[in-house]
């Protein structure tokens, strides 16, 4: 799989806490992790150990997209890129997931970075590169980028798998944005140590966040602690549900807490990552899906956030194969 990092100028703004764009997930995304969820209880259905006994390489294109050659125009240096890749290589490794780097590459284009489409889908149809199965990992700042960014100070957005068409703008779309002082070293403290991205590509794996649903449970992965809100800072001893015996799970990655408080996945999303991968992205890395991301294509796209989906769903078993620190 390919990753894309495409980094936009940056921009010094004091963050109080973190604040994601996925808090609303989709219905047909609420429905496939149901029916994910049943597939992995089955008597036949694939181990975690099964899925740790390969590791699952991710192919990683980052690129630069800055209004001039400085890092204050958005030319963040390659040591804080090296420095990112570093990070989700560590933080995804008991996960038995890689990120490999195939190439950095850099655009100096202000009119690009000045992209005003609601999405920026237009940058993206320029840049994208890969599959449905690559990576496509984005960075903008508040002032730059798209309007997704502006309303509040996000620091990421991503897009959940699903099944799509090829050129569709679903397909375009597909991967996830980051702020660009989220990297290590950037200004965005206490979310400076690049754990925004680690976040971010959990969502992009299907996992949801840790409070999802709240107390009842519904993030659709077995062993996930129940939560009834976010947590902030690194809130030890945190307990929001009373009605179990388990703690707040503040240390996993996709809670909202400081980046030096996260730094775990439960088991069941380290299942979920891999069958989910297997069931809507496996197929374009063997050359089933027919599309990449090179040159211009055609379609809808929808950049999506997480919340509270209701309803249960009908998804057919048989074809899954065996300023808060606010994410989007």
């Amino acid at each position: 799989m390919r990753s894309i990092i495409a980094v936009l100028p940056l921009l010094a703004i004091a963050v109080s806490a973190r604040n994601c764009g996925n808090e609303h997930v989709p219905q047909k995304i609420m429905d496939n992790a149901r029916m994910l969820n049943r597939l992995e209880q089955r008597p036949d259905a694939r181990t975690l150990q099964n899925y740790l006994d390969e590791t699952l390489v991710i192919n990683t294109y980052m690129h630069v997209v800055s209004e001039d050659d400085t890092e204050k125009g958005g030319n963040i240096p390659e040591k804080k890129l090296m420095d990112q890749l570093d990070v989700l290589n560590d933080n995804y490794k008991e996960a038995g997931v890689t990120f490999k780097l195939i190439e950095i590459t850099r655009t100096v284009d202000k009119e690009l970075v000045d992209d005003s489409d609601e999405q920026g889908l237009a940058m993206k149809k320029k840049l994208r590169k890969g599959t449905y199965a690559d990576l496509n990992l984005w960075a903008f700042t508040v002032e730059r980028g798209t309007k997704l960014m502006q309303p509040a100070l996000h620091l990421g957005i991503c897009v959940f798998p699903e099944d799509i068409t090829p050129d569709s703008d679903t397909f375009w779309m597909d991967g996830c944005q980051c702020h660009s002082e989220t990297v290590p070293g950037g200004s965005f403290a206490p979310y400076d140590q690049g754990k925004t991205a680690t976040h971010e590509i959990g969502h992009w794996l299907n996992l949801f966040h840790t409070f999802q649903g709240g107390c009842k449970g519904g993030d659709q992965v077995d062993d996930t602690a129940p939560e009834s809100s976010p947590a902030f800072g690194c809130p030890k001893g945190r307990d929001t549900c009373k009605g179990d015996d388990k703690l707040d799970p503040i240390e996993n990655f996709m809670d909202y807490t400081d980046d030096a408080c996260m730094f775990n996945f439960t088991a069941g999303q380290i299942t979920r990552i891999h069958s989910s991968f297997a069931q809507f992205r496996a197929k374009w890395i063997s050359g089933e899906g027919e599309g990449t991301g090179e040159g211009e294509g055609e379609g809808e796209g929808e950049g999506e956030g997480t919340g509270e989906g209701d309803g249960e769903g009908e998804g057919e078993d048989s074809q899954i194969i065996p300023p808060r620190r606010r994410w989007w």
